[in-house]
């Protein structure tokens, strides 16, 4: 298995970031090779004033399912949702295999 993990920022605004991010689930769910996928407030001490952070963590069955994923037309879709809210810098990646 393959797990991903993006921490977003975001700009501070009267948005709320977890159900934007849920908005995207239905899009995910239509990508094969997905076992799970978590949204997590970022709570760390060390998340500037101006950021909320949001961590995003996605498992995969292998790694060619992450392939699939990273150039999937649904996927794409899915940071359209979002991406008009990140803040500089937008995101941090993590991927490893468990």
């Amino acid at each position: 298995m393959i797990r991903h993990i993006v921490i977003l920022h975001f700009t501070k605004c009267d948005v709320d970031y977890l159900a934007l991010l849920e908005k995207t689930r239905p899009l995910l769910n239509q990508i094969p090779g997905i076992i799970s996928y978590h949204l997590y407030p970022n709570d760390s001490k060390y998340v500037p004033q101006n950021i909320i952070s949001v961590g995003v963590e996605i498992i995969f069955k292998d790694k060619n399912a992450l392939d699939i994923f990273m150039n999937h037309p649904k996927h794409f879709e899915a940071n359209d949702v979002f991406e008009k809210y990140l803040a500089d810098p937008p995101y941090m990646v993590l991927t490893h295999e468990i």
